[in-house]
C-alpha cells in the first residue's frame, strides 16, 4: 500500500487537499449526475442533493476541528486501512475515506459491485487535486465472498472497516477470525415529534423536515427513519397528522426530490408491508410513498423506499421505551428542537443504545464529526 506522501504531509496540507477534492468532486457529480442516477438507482435530483449535502461538510473548519479532536483523544494513527463499502448509500464512501486520509492513514477501498462509479470519481478527484497525496487511496472491486482477494485486502492493512449487512460482516469475521475489523453493520432509525412540534406554529416545519428525512436517499440508509413516534392526545390526532404528512410532506417533496425506480424485490416486500398495515391500522398511499398508522407493537419495519409508520405515544418516555428493545441496532433518532433535551435525558436514564440524536431534517446530513455506531468517527483508527 502506498501513502508515503500522505504520512509525511502536514495536517494543514491534508486539510487543504481534502477540501479542494470535495469541491472538485461536487462539480464532477453535477456533470455526471445522469450516469450516477443510473448507477445508484436514485433520481437525478436526489443524486445531486446527496452529493451536495455530503461534500459540503468536507470543508477546512470541520476538517481541522476533527483532526484536533482525534489528536486530543490520544494514540497514533494506524499505518493503513482497508475499507469494504456497502452499495445502498453512495455518499457513505465520503466519510469512510476522508476521515482516515485526514489522519494520515492511506486506504485501500473495495467498492460494492453494485455501485463503483462514485468511489471511482472520489479517487480521481483526490488524485486530480494532488497526485502524490491522492496516491494514498487505492480502489478495488470484486464480488463479495471471493476469499482469496478478500484475504489479500484484509492482510494488506492494520485494520479493515466493513460497511454492510450483519450477515456480510459475520461472514467476514468467520473467514478472518484474527483480523482487526471495524464493523458498521445493519441499523434502524426513528423519529420523535413532541407535543410542541404538532402545534399550529410548528407543524408545517415539523412536516417539512420529517419528509426530508424520509425521502432522502429513498429511505435506504441506516439513518432513514422508518417509524415516527408522535406525542398526540388521540388516535384521531395521529391520523390527522399522517394525512397532513402524506399530502404536505411526502407528496410535496416528491416533486423536488422524486423517488428512484422501485426494485422488483422491494416491490414484493412493499406490497406485503402495505397489506399488513391496512389490516392492523390505516394506510395512506401515494404514487411513490405510503404512510401507515399503527400501534407501537408489534413493530413492522418497512422495506424503505418512502414507506413509513406513524405511531402514537404519550410522551418522550414512552417513545424511548418503545425504542429500547432495538438495542444497538438504533443508529439515529431525529426529533424536534423543543423535545431534544428531554429525549436525550430519557435515553440517558434508560441506557438505550443510540449513536446519534439530531434535529428533524438533518438525519441524513450528519456533520463530519458525527459519531458512528455510538463511537467517535475515528474509532479503530488510532492505536
Amino acid at each position: 500500500m502506498t501513502g508515503e506522501a500522505l504520512r509525511a504531509a502536514s495536517n494543514q496540507a491534508r486539510v487543504a487537499w481534502l477540501a479542494a477534492s470535495a469541491k472538485r468532486l461536487l462539480r464532477e457529480v453535477v456533470e455526471a449526475q445522469e450516469a450516477l442516477a443510473e448507477s445508484t438507482g436514485l433520481s437525478t435530483p436526489m443524486v445531486t442533493w446527496g452529493a451536495r449535502t455530503t461534500l459540503q461538510t468536507i470543508e477546512p473548519t470541520a476538517l481541522r476541528s476533527l483532526a484536533k479532536r482525534a489528536l486530543m483523544a490520544g494514540g497514533a494513527p494506524i499505518s493503513s486501512l482497508s475499507i469494504v463499502l456497502a452499495g445502498n448509500l453512495f455518499t457513505a464512501a465520503v466519510r469512510a475515506v476522508v476521515v482516515p486520509l485526514l489522519l494520515g492513514i492511506p486506504v485501500t477501498v473495495k467498492a460494492s459491485s453494485r455501485e463503483t462509479l462514485f468511489p471511482t470519481m472520489l479517487r480521481d478527484a483526490l488524485r486530480g487535486c494532488d497526485p502524490e497525496l491522492g496516491d494514498a487511496m487505492n480502489l478495488l472491486s470484486f464480488p463479495g465472498g471471493e476469499v482469496e482477494r478478500e484475504t489479500a485486502l484484509i492482510a494488506a492493512a492494520d485494520a479493515t472497516a466493513v460497511y454492510g449487512a450483519d450477515a456480510t460482516i459475520d461472514a467476514i469475521e468467520r473467514r478472518h477470525p484474527t483480523a482487526s475489523l471495524i464493523a458498521h453493520g445493519h441499523g434502524v432509525s426513528a423519529a420523535y415529534c413532541g407535543p410542541e412540534a404538532l402545534g399550529q406554529d410548528n407543524i408545517r416545519e415539523t412536516i417539512r423536515n420529517l419528509a426530508l428525512d424520509v425521502c432522502a436517499y429513498d429511505q435506504r440508509g441506516c439513518l432513514s427513519p422508518q417509524i415516527v413516534y408522535v406525542a398526540a392526545d388521540s388516535e384521531a390526532s395521529v391520523r390527522a397528522f399522517a394525512e397532513l404528512f402524506a399530502t404536505d410532506g411526502l407528496a410535496a417533496l416528491a416533486h423536488e426530490l422524486p423517488r428512484g425506480p422501485l426494485p422488483f424485490e422491494v416491490g414484493a416486500a412493499q406490497a406485503q408491508w402495505r397489506g399488513t398495515a391496512e389490516v392492523e391500522g390505516s394506510l395512506i398511499v401515494g404514487d411513490t410513498f405510503a404512510v401507515a398508522t399503527l400501534a407501537p407493537e408489534p413493530v413492522r419495519w418497512s422495506p424503505g423506499y418512502r414507506n413509513v409508520t406513524i405511531t402514537r405515544v404519550r410522551n418522550a418516555t414512552e417513545a424511548v421505551r418503545a425504542i429500547e428493545p432495538f438495542g444497538a441496532s438504533v443508529k439515529c433518532i431525529g426529533t424536534d428542537p423543543i423535545s431534544s433535551a428531554l429525549l436525550r435525558a430519557e435515553l440517558d436514564r434508560s441506557n438505550a443504545s443510540c449513536a446519534y440524536v439530531c434535529p428533524l431534517g438533518t438525519m441524513q446530513t450528519p456533520p463530519l464529526d458525527a459519531p458512528a455506531d455510538g463511537n467517535p468517527i475515528w474509532h479503530g483508527l488510532l492505536r
